[in-house]
């Protein structure tokens, strides 16, 4: 949750904002952190699952709230669809 004004109509003080900040840090460190640690191991290839990490940003605030959004680009695997026969 971010910081706002308090009752009386004063900003947040410093030390909120660092809070903050500190926290949505700490939120996408955690995000990045799983996603290297955990992600190559959802696949059985010998080099494991491929994937390109992209930019993250921070979206909102919306209401009281600020988020990150993460991307990451995956290679998927060939379909395995059959192929056609020749008519």
């Amino acid at each position: 949750m971010r910081p706002t004004y308090n009752e009386a109509g004063c900003p947040p003080t410093c030390e909120e904002q660092a809070e903050a900040a500190r926290i949505l840090h700490v939120d996408a460190t955690s995000i990045w952190n799983a996603l290297m640690c955990c992600f190559p191991a959802t696949s059985e290839t010998r080099r494991g699952q491929q994937f390109v990490m992209g930019q993250h940003r921070v979206v909102g605030p919306e209401g009281q709230c600020v988020g990150i959004e993460q991307r990451v680009t995956v290679a998927l695997p060939n379909c395995g669809c059959p192929e056609e026969e020749p008519s």
